[in-house]
């Protein structure tokens, strides 16, 4: 007869038994050495490690040996009334830090949907760095927690990620000196030093992210990371009051520098050698002084990229290089050889760009509402074009008329072409000219060496279903 047990006050019945046993009748799992079972329980949720105590009794105490804490409230208490879920998920983080064995906690992550006691949070980070924690990840969508000043001299810390509307007050000296992975959303970056220029020292540092994040009483910060490859930004929200923070990267080999939103602040990666740049900012027409801000901001960002050898950028930031005539020249991007656009662009602005990319070799185009435009007016190729280009690649393309002449206008000045992909072909209402560049197309490649695509069968389906 199967027996009741509780779990957390639920009584449930207590399944049959089935061990794993070898040859001998004995159970395996229960025989494994201590360090075994322990990394066997810190695979899995906290929640479910704690089950284990209910296996048998000697069972009941082994999930206090785990050093990964998990705890996503949005699982465990999902079908509880809210306070009952509060009260439920405060007990268990406190039972699970009060009874856990192990000097090094090396995962301690808390995903929280409700409003707790900012002091019963902090008081949960404080132990967790004192258990010397290595990963530690808080995402609390409220307001009133105080960070733990123990935080900044945690040297067991290798990865940090705050998902966390609080007030970071940084001291002065070195912090967080084996850090490697930094991730920082809604968190407002408060310079706490006597310098009002702060220099951030992060010797191991690999990547940085700031996601919607505000400099506080910071004009201007260095950040010194020789081992930084990835730095990513993220700015949604509209353009702030008073001055911009400007941001200087030392010493980095950038893989790569990722801006989506808009220019808060400005970025000086000239003493970093940079892999790739990718600039995300989008704006409507109507929003001039947007796009010239933008503008500014990516030439100040672009003046000293030497290295750069893969560039990404939106449509409007392209138009805002070209009209911002307050900025620097741009310089000759003498290893840049692919260059992405993320919208449409004016064919006179996408030209002003490639005469600094001298030996550019590929090109991207996103199609999607890509207009016609004047290719007549069009009074110098630059040399990129005719020297280098060797492949052509559009998104997005539908086989409109606008985007046939545009397609047309690079397989007649590209001579050295080789690749052309991602085309489409819309075999109603073409006119001639739309006939001649596929003629064209079949003559340049007769190796086949293009690409029309032919996924979307039923162009009139498409358009009713996409309007």
């Amino acid at each position: 007869m199967s027996k009741s047990i509780r779990v957390n006050n639920n009584a449930c019945k207590k399944p049959r038994e089935e061990t794993v046993t070898d040859d001998h009748g004995e159970d395996i799992i229960s025989n494994l050495p201590e360090n075994i079972i322990s990394h066997i329980l810190s695979l899995l949720p906290a929640k479910d490690a704690l089950r284990t105590s209910a296996l048998s009794k000697d069972w009941e105490y082994k999930w206090t040996c785990i050093y990964n804490i998990d705890i996503d409230e949005t699982k465990r208490f999902s079908r509880k009334r809210k306070k009952a879920r509060e009260k439920t998920a405060v007990n268990f983080v406190d039972r699970i830090l009060l009874f856990a064995q192990i000097p090094t906690i090396k995962t301690f992550r808390l995903k929280f949907l409700y409003k707790y006691s900012p002091s019963r949070l902090r008081a949960w980070i404080s132990t967790a760095l004192m258990r010397n924690v290595e990963n530690l990840e808080i995402n609390y969508d409220h307001e009133g927690v105080v960070l733990p000043r123990c935080l900044f001299n945690c040297k067991s810390l290798t990865i940090l990620k705050l998902r966390l509307p609080c007030t970071l007050r940084v001291p002065a000296g070195n912090w967080f000196s084996n850090l490697k992975i930094l991730y920082l959303a809604r968190v407002e970056i408060l310079n706490a030093c006597v310098s009002n220029t702060p220099m951030f020292d992060f010797p191991v540092l690999e990547r940085f992210d700031l996601d919607n994040c505000k400099w506080l009483e910071v004009n201007f910060v260095e950040i010194k990371a020789p081992a930084l490859s990835k730095f990513n930004v993220t700015n949604h929200s509209g353009l702030p009051k008073g001055e911009n923070c400007r941001i200087k990267i030392s010493g980095a080999k950038l893989l790569k520098f990722h801006l989506y939103g808009h220019f808060v602040e400005n970025f000086d990666l000239s003493a970093s050698s940079v892999f790739s740049v990718i600039v995300n900012c989008r704006f409507l027409a109507i929003d001039l002084p947007f796009v010239q801000k933008d503008g500014l901001s990516a030439r100040l960002l672009l003046k000293r990229c030497f290295s750069l050898k893969h560039l990404k950028l939106a449509g409007s930031v392209v138009e805002g290089i070209v009209i911002s005539k307050q900025g620097p020249p741009l310089p000759e991007f003498q290893m840049l050889k692919q260059l992405e656009l993320l919208d449409k662009c004016k064919i006179g602005a996408v030209l002003e760009m490639l005469h600094a990319m001298p030996i550019l070799e590929t090109i991207v185009f996103d199609m999607c509402l890509w207009d016609d435009d004047k290719y007549d007016e069009v009074k110098s190729v630059p040399s990129c074009i005719t020297c280098h280009l060797s492949k052509v690649q559009f998104r997005g393309f539908n086989g409109r008329k606008a985007q046939v002449h545009f397609a047309d206008f690079w397989l007649t000045n590209a001579v050295r072409l080789k690749k052309m992909l991602g085309l489409y072909r819309k075999r109603s209402d073409e006119s001639q000219t739309e006939e001649n560049f596929w003629t064209k197309l079949k003559n340049a490649f007769k190796d086949g060496n293009f690409r029309v695509d032919s996924f979307i069968k039923n162009m009139a389906d498409f358009e009713r279903f996409f309007g």
